[in-house]
Formats: structure tokens, C-alpha cells, sequence
């Protein structure tokens, strides 16, 4: 049998648009030093170091990870699968342990994308330039195409997308990990400028930087320590191109089926079959309103039929469970971090040490992590009982 895993040390940065006072290495230094304080180990106890840095052209630095997140004497290697990377290195932290190959691993990802004047050309390039030339796609144009065709579908209006992002800019202001972050209202979404249609800017995430790290550890080193149980952990890729998702029999574009099938096996993992039941909180890797409420059926929340009026109850925080109570990726999504930011702050809640964020009574609870065209997903659930 594997051994039960816990994450026991949680470390963040300020997340902001710039740290032009702080080099990669001091971020990364503040982010560990402080999650392994958290733990009450020293470094000498981490028998391995998983780096997340998402594409170097975002930070326009070139293999940042190798002189500000390797040390030496401890194994190391980088992960990168985009959005996902954070939530890709903890998984790859899992199988060292679960393999016997060490009891405690320090996992830590930085992004620095502010510093890249390249960055938004990359976002804009990042698709084939023969097969999807005809509609210039890019990342806001395939979040607009998405979010065009779950209106479509469902019935989704730009009201919908204004609100969840005003709830999500309400939640943000409890969240002291952010140093300037953004409240508006969903009038104010809506007056907001047109990135891509139905898209607004108010609703898109910002350029962010910071660092995030977790110690992972097997039961034997958890002892009286305050434990965010891993009770399921699964990831799956799928095909980059767009065009190849649009009619496929197993799911569309907006399915994620990728998604889906990795909560259905960390549900089982976890011995969850009723996940609106059994989760109290749920951070999504969602940098725009649409992103998220393509989530909500995928994880299980709701089906085809009543998806609208799950994300109408969402939007007035009650469907019955806490989303994004730290305001989530559109309040702040350092790429390279985010997704193992959802953790930490899933983490955070199942030990009741979430700060003014902290929702009450939180047993269970679930981050997702989604890279480059929702390529890469990731379910990740944490329990504040010991499996």
C-alpha cells in the first residue's frame, strides 16, 4: 500500500503585477523559506526539489529555475505544462514519495512574466499559424470563442460572465497574499472595453508575478503537525489543436474532458460520489468567468440542464460551496504558480489557517489546474482528516 501524504507547509510571496525589488531568487527564497518554517523543517529534510516554471518567454529569462530553485546535494528537476504547472509539480512530488524514493519533497514555482515585454506576443502566437490562421486565434480569442459557444448552447448572457468576475473581485479583498487587488461590480464589468466578444477586460485576469511553495511529506513525518491530507490526485493531457476538440463524440470544446475524467478519478480516490456534498471549498484555475463556469459540470457540481442556474447561484455564493474564496486566477495568475497557488489555498482551508479568507467548517476541498488550450488538467483534493 502507498503511504498517506499531506502537504504540512504553505508558503506565498505578495502576488502583483511587478517585484521590481525583488530578484527570482529572493521571491523563491521568500516563498520556501516560509513554507518550510510552516512545516518545521529544515532544508536538510527535503529529499527533493520539483521546480514549476512555465515558458521562459514569459519571463523573457532564460532557465530562471536553474540558479534561483535548484540547490545543491538535493535531486532536482523543472515541470511545465503552462496554467498547469503547479498543480503538474505537486503531482510529480507525489510519485517520488509514493515510490519510495523520498519522505519529503519541496515543491516550488515563480513566475516573473511582468518583467517580459514578450509576453502577450506569446499569448498571441501560441496556436498553429497554418490550421487555425483563419480566425486568428490566440488566448483571448479561444477564451471568446468558448465562452460564445456555452452561450449558445446554454444560455449563458454577458451578465452571467460580469458576475461571477464581481464575485470574484469581492472575495480578492479578504485575500492579504494580494498587494493591490481589484474590486468592481458587475456594471463595472460590463462597461469595461471588449477584449474579444463576449469578453471584457474587467473580467480577464491581470499580469501577475510571485512565488508559491508546499512541502509534501509521507504520514511517518506528519506527526501533531497541521496536515492538509492529499485523499486524491490524478492529471490528464489531450490534444492541443482546437479544431480537433470542436465535435469529437467524447466532448466538445467546452466539455473539458480532460478535466472531467481527472475529478471522476480523484473522486474515487478519495471515495467521493457526491462531490457537492462531500466538498466545502473549490478553487478553479479559471483565469476569466467563462472558464469557470465551463468547470462546474466537469467537476461534477451540475449537469448540462441546470448549469445556468448553478452558476446564477454561484454568482450569490449559494450553491453550496465556497468558489474561489481567495478570488481565484482572475484576481491574480502568476502562470507559472497558479495552479499550485489553488492548492496551497485549498491546503490553507482544511487546516483553518486561511486568515480573513477562511471559510468555515471546511472538511474537503478541491483545486483544479488547467494548462495551455486546456490541454493539461488537474484535480487535486485535500482533506483535514487523515485518509
Amino acid at each position: 500500500m502507498k503511504e498517506e501524504v499531506a502537504i504540512i507547509g504553505v508558503g506565498q510571496t505578495q502576488y502583483r503585477r511587478q517585484h521590481s525589488n525583488l530578484n527570482t531568487a529572493e521571491l523563491v527564497r521568500q516563498a520556501a523559506t516560509a513554507a518550510l518554517e510552516d512545516a518545521g523543517l529544515g532544508l536538510d529534510a527535503i529529499g527533493l526539489i520539483v521546480g514549476g516554471v512555465a515558458p521562459d518567454a514569459l519571463a523573457g529569462i532564460n532557465h530562471l529555475d536553474m540558479h534561483a530553485i535548484s540547490r545543491p546535494g538535493i535531486p532536482y528537476f523543472r515541470v511545465n505544462t503552462g496554467g498547469a504547472t503547479g498543480s503538474s509539480a505537486l503531482l510529480a512530488a507525489l510519485s517520488w514519495i509514493h515510490a519510495g524514493r523520498c519522505k519529503a519533497v519541496l515543491v516550488v514555482t515563480v513566475e516573473r512574466m511582468g518583467h517580459a515585454s514578450s509576453a502577450q506576443k506569446i499569448f498571441n502566437s501560441i496556436f498553429d499559424p497554418i490550421y487555425e490562421k483563419d480566425i486568428s486565434m490566440s488566448t483571448i480569442s479561444m477564451v471568446a470563442l468558448r465562452a460564445t459557444l456555452l452561450m449558445q448552447q446554454y444560455g449563458y448572457t454577458l451578465e452571467h460572465w460580469a458576475g461571477l468576475a464581481a464575485r470574484n473581485s469581492a472575495s480578492s479583498m479578504l485575500n492579504d497574499t494580494l498587494e493591490n487587488p481589484r474590486f468592481f461590480t458587475a456594471e463595472d464589468v460590463l462597461k469595461s472595453r471588449f477584449l474579444a466578444w463576449p469578453i471584457h477586460a474587467l473580467e480577464a485576469c491581470p499580469t501577475s508575478e510571485g512565488a508559491c511553495a508546499v512541502v509534501v511529506t509521507a504520514k511517518s513525518l506528519v506527526g501533531s503537525r497541521k496536515a492538509a491530507w492529499i485523499l486524491g490526485a490524478r492529471g490528464l493531457s489531450d490534444t492541443y489543436a482546437i479544431g480537433d476538440r470542436l465535435h469529437r463524440p467524447e466532448g466538445s470544446l467546452v466539455d473539458l474532458v480532460t478535466l472531467r475524467r481527472s475529478a471522476e478519478a480523484a473522486y474515487r480516490d478519495a471515495g467521493i460520489t457526491n462531490p457537492r456534498e462531500a466538498l466545502d471549498v473549490v478553487e478553479i484555475q479559471a483565469p476569466f468567468a467563462s472558464s469557470e463556469a465551463m468547470a462546474y459540470p466537469a467537476l461534477g457540481f451540475c449537469d448540462e440542464h441546470d448549469c445556468v442556474s448553478f452558476t446564477e447561484n454561484a454568482i450569490e455564493q449559494k450553491a453550496g460551496i465556497a468558489i474561489n474564496p481567495s478570488g481565484g486566477p482572475q484576481a491574480s495568475n502568476p502562470v507559472s504558480a497558479t495552479a499550485l497557488i489553488r492548492i496551497a489555498e485549498c491546503a490553507q482551508q482544511v487546516r483553518g489557517l486561511a486568515g480573513r479568507r477562511q471559510v468555515d467548517g471546511v472538511r474537503k476541498a478541491i483545486a483544479t489546474g488547467q494548462g495551455g488550450a486546456t490541454q493539461f488538467s488537474t484535480a487535486v483534493i485535500v482533506g483535514n482528516q487523515q485518509p
